[in-house]
């Protein structure tokens, strides 16, 4: 059986989960990439080194973005999955990409006791998700 996530199925399944794929084109090839993200109820936020995925998503930034759970311990197969349209925007003010790593978990809020540090080179990014559908299967 396959059907449609409800809207709240997936608002959930995007919170919930922690490794997404972004997918983009380049030079009108495309391209799947596994990314560990966050998601705050209306964008994923991404940090990642400089390279191709980047400099693709600079030149062309309308991209997909995809997650999915799946689930095998009931000795029967159940997977759920969203896929949205959504567009990069590479985070420079330095107040919003530090919401952004705190948001990742890797680099501590202002109110603790440690300094949160952007390492040096990094790119933090957000995708503005708009159209999003999911999609549910069964056994």
């Amino acid at each position: 059986m396959v059907g449609l996530l409800s809207e709240d199925e997936i608002e959930a399944l995007l919170r919930r989960s922690r490794i997404g794929r972004i997918g983009y084109c380049l030079e009108d090839r495309p391209y799947v990439v596994p990314v560990n993200y966050a998601y705050d109820g209306s964008a994923v936020f991404v940090f990642s080194g400089p390279g191709r995925k980047i400099d693709a998503m600079r030149a062309q930034p309308r991209v997909c973005f995809e997650v999915e759970d799946i689930d095998e311990s009931s000795g029967a197969m159940a997977w759920r999955s969203v896929i949205a349209d959504g567009a990069y925007e590479e985070l420079t003010d330095d107040a919003e990409r530090r919401a952004a790593l705190t948001l990742l978990g890797k680099i501590c809020p202002e109110s603790r006791m440690c300094v949160p540090v952007i390492p040096a080179g990094m790119v933090v990014f957000r995708l503005d998700l708009t159209a999003k559908t999911g999609r549910f299967g069964r056994e």
